[in-house]
């Protein structure tokens, strides 16, 4: 049917005010986008090390990065970008230290072994000797095969914690906190059965083995593992600035702390420290402090060093064919190009760190706010070492988060919009609650680009456009409502079924990025 000239006088009137109101809600959210500046815009410390590490920074990667490097008896620091709140990264900020932890766990187990508490052959069933274990086999699990990470138990028990299960489906979908309702690990490993436990089995990396081990070594020192830690290991190395927080505390960071981000511009959810504290999740410290681990760790003439880096085979560990790798309690043991090399790595929702050193006296700690920077690279590089492990790109894998970010926050919206302004939606039985559903899906979609999306690849621009093309879709999809009719008697019940997915894909994508927006610092 042919418009009259005042339906098209409206038609316009509606598409200028759907633009106006789509530019400036585009505009306002490009200015209110979390941005960091350049990481190059504060650097402090040592110039050549400076150096070094921008070179191996991606663009858009980092935030904040802090790093030490020690030799010939020099100690030489640098600190790049920002804590993510603004302050620049300075000596002393602390970094979620993520599974460097299990390190420091580590030389717990050899302090307690060389105290006569515990052997490394001493088994879960003996320490916890009021635990029925429905799994013999979880019961003969030893301390060494947890510290090696060659129990046969798995990374995280999801078939017997509800509560991973629940953590890990928001953390993959929504970015939230896995951990968060992770539950004793102790309890967890009790009700297990066909776990798969069977020390000297193939390594297995797992954080359960290592909750699993800080909780058992604290039990057997007659309390918990965060006294034990600080009273045996923390404190006689002098390790003031390291955190070990308590399984109920709240996931707030400390005070002054770099804040975890995915990329720079992209922040991320603070995980709260929970039952696995002992390996890695909660625990802060800085490069400073981890200097004085490493100091430890290569003193030969200690026991508990000889025992943490005595080598142990262990089959399918990381780099065994390349780098002759075989695991200490803990350590990872290298030989690059003829340097024995010993290190870990770390990393949480928005934080990586590496720290490591050779068989020559030196060692470095590298510590960053954003999981996108590349730690291992920057320390292999400045020990002067082949870094070519740690330099695969991820191929196309890799740029996933800047696809979901164009895809959700651009691309569904922009349909949608085209949808509505072209009545694509009006036809058929159900043209208002086609409307309103798929509105509101975009606009989910929209804002939940916003916790999925590489924003250090992809420009904010991007998101900040999305959110003027939905509210352009709301503008028109009020100005047609009035030349579309509500449901019918006569509609048939699967005219209900696209509406209806579309309702539930919105209420189910906002109450998920409400969540993980929620545990953001």
């Amino acid at each position: 049917m042919q418009r009259t000239g005042k339906e098209r006088v409206t038609e316009r009137k509606a598409a200028a005010l759907a633009a106006a109101l789509g530019a400036a809600v585009a505009v306002g959210a490009y200015l209110v986008f979390p941005v960091t500046p350049p990481v190059d815009r504060h650097v402090s410390g040592d110039e050549e090390i400076a150096g070094q590490v921008l070179e191996e920074l991606p663009y858009g990667s980092a935030v904040g990065v802090s790093v030490l490097l020690e030799e010939e008896g020099r100690t030489r620091t640098a600190q790049l970008g920002t804590r993510g709140d603004g302050e620049p990264v300075a000596e002393g900020t602390r970094f979620e230290t993520g599974s460097l932890q299990k390190v420091v766990t580590a030389r717990l187990l050899a302090d307690m072994v060389e105290g006569g508490e515990v052997e490394l052959d001493t088994t879960l069933g003996e320490i916890w000797s009021e635990v029925d274990f429905a799994d013999p086999a979880v019961a003969d699990t030893t301390l060494e095969s947890l510290a090696t990470h060659t129990s046969g138990l798995p990374g995280l028990p999801l078939g017997a914690d509800a509560g991973l299960v629940q953590g890990i489906l928001p953390y993959q979908f929504f970015r939230a906190d896995p951990y968060r309702a992770a539950g004793d690990p102790v309890e967890v490993a009790a009700s297990m059965e066909d776990s798969g436990a069977a020390p000297g089995s193939p390594h297995t990396y797992s954080n359960f083995g290592f909750a699993l081990l800080g909780h058992s070594l604290g039990h057997a020192a007659g309390g918990d593992y965060r006294t034990a830690v600080t009273e045996r290991v923390l404190e006689p190395l002098g390790m003031d600035a390291t955190v070990v927080p308590d399984p109920g505390d709240g996931p707030e960071p400390p005070q002054g702390a770099a804040l975890p981000f995915r990329a720079a511009s992209s922040p991320a959810v603070q995980w709260k420290p929970g039952q696995y504290i002992p390996s890695g999740s909660g625990t802060w410290s800085t490069p400073e402090d981890l200097s004085r681990l490493l100091e430890a760790a290569q003193d030969t003439e200690s026991p508990v060093t000889r025992m943490t880096h005595e080598p142990r085979e262990a089959e399918g560990i990381s780099g065994a064919e390349e780098y002759d790798a075989r695991s200490g309690l803990a350590w990872v043991l290298w030989n690059v190009g003829g340097t024995e090399l010993s290190w870990h790595n770390g990393g949480t929702s928005g934080t990586v760190t590496f720290m490591g050193h050779t068989d020559d006296g030196r060692s470095v700690v590298v510590m960053a706010d954003s999981s996108k920077v590349p730690a291992e690279r920057i320390g292999l590089t400045l020990l002067g070492l082949d870094s070519s492990a740690f330099s695969g790109g991820g191929g196309i894998l890799a740029y996933w988060g800047a696809g979901v970010a164009v895809f959700l926050a651009v691309l569904v919206p922009g349909i949608t919009l085209l949808r509505v302004a072209r009545g694509s939606l009006q036809r058929g039985p159900l043209p208002r609650a086609n409307t309103v559903a798929e509105v509101a899906a975009s606009a989910a979609a929209w804002v939940w680009a916003f916790v999925l999306g590489d924003w250090g690849t992809v420009p904010p621009v991007v998101w900040a456009v999305g959110g003027g093309l939905v509210v352009a879709s709301v503008v028109a999809a009020v100005h047609r409502w009035n030349t579309t009719r509500a449901t019918g008697a006569r509609t048939r019940w699967h005219s209900w079924i696209m509406p209806a997915l579309n309702i539930v894909f919105a209420v189910l994508v906002l109450w998920g990025t409400a969540t993980a927006i929620s545990q953001m610092p």
